[in-house]
């Protein structure tokens, strides 16, 4: 089971740095961004639920708890404009034909994590 918290906050650290890339550029504007820092917060709140009703002990759910309140910080700390519409529509977007904030970083997290025990 350990190993199940180790591997989510993995692929939470991996995908935090990703789009934390992004909110440097042009993604800072984008409804995607904004719809990745969502998705990101409420599956560090599931993780958070699952922690609490695993049966690890307290001094790794202590240790793991810290992970994921580390995790919120950074996904809170995201430089996302307050305004914010998609860069593809606007004809302003530079990643291509796909959206990597909203969709790439959320499969490139499952493709880390894998499957829950």
């Amino acid at each position: 089971m350990l190993a199940y918290f180790d591997n989510q906050l993995r692929g939470y650290n991996v995908v935090l740095a990703a789009l934390r890339a992004f909110s440097q550029d042009i993604c800072r504007i984008c409804i995607g961004l904004s719809g990745s820092q969502t998705k990101v917060k409420k599956g560090l709140k599931k993780l958070r639920m699952d922690l609490e009703a695993s049966t690890l002990s307290e001094s790794d759910k202590r240790q793991i708890l810290a992970q994921i309140e580390r995790c919120v910080e950074l996904a809170e700390a995201l430089d996302v404009a307050d305004e914010v519409e998609c860069q593809k529509t606007a004809g302003d977007c530079k990643i291509g034909p796909g959206c990597f904030c909203l969709d790439g970083a959320v499969k490139l997290m499952e493709e880390i994590t894998g499957p829950k025990p």
